[in-house]
C-alpha cells in the first residue's frame, strides 16, 4: 500500500465535508454577493460622471461597457468590485490609474 500524503488527506477531508453539506448534515459559512442591479450601476456612474463617455475618460472603462451594465448585461465579479470601490473611493481608482 502506498503512503498517503498530507495534501491527499486534506482533499479527502474537504470532499467529505462537501458531501455532508450537500446532504444537509452540516452548515458551511457562506457569503451573499450583491448582484449590483443596473439602477445602482447607473447611480454610481451618475454620481461620478455626467455620461458614460465622461466615465470612460475619467476611469478608462469603455462607455459601451458601462451602457451595457446599465442595461442589465452581465457584470463579472471583478467589475462588480471595481464599481464598489468607485462608489466608496473614486480617488483611489484615479490614483491607481495615474
Amino acid at each position: 500500500m502506498t503512503e498517503r500524503s498530507a495534501l491527499g488527506l486534506d482533499i479527502e477531508a474537504g470532499l467529505r465535508e462537501a458531501i455532508a453539506h450537500r446532504k444537509g448534515e452540516i452548515a458551511l459559512e457562506s457569503r451573499h454577493i450583491d448582484p449590483m442591479p443596473p439602477t445602482r450601476i447607473r447611480q454610481i456612474r451618475k454620481a461620478l460622471a455626467k455620461s458614460p463617455r465622461d466615465f470612460e475618460r475619467r476611469f478608462g472603462i469603455p462607455a459601451r461597457t458601462v451602457e451595457g451594465w446599465e442595461q442589465g448585461r452581465k457584470l463579472d465579479a471583478a467589475h462588480r468590485v471595481l464599481l464598489m470601490v468607485l462608489e466608496k473611493s473614486p480617488e483611489a481608482v484615479e490614483a491607481a490609474l495615474a
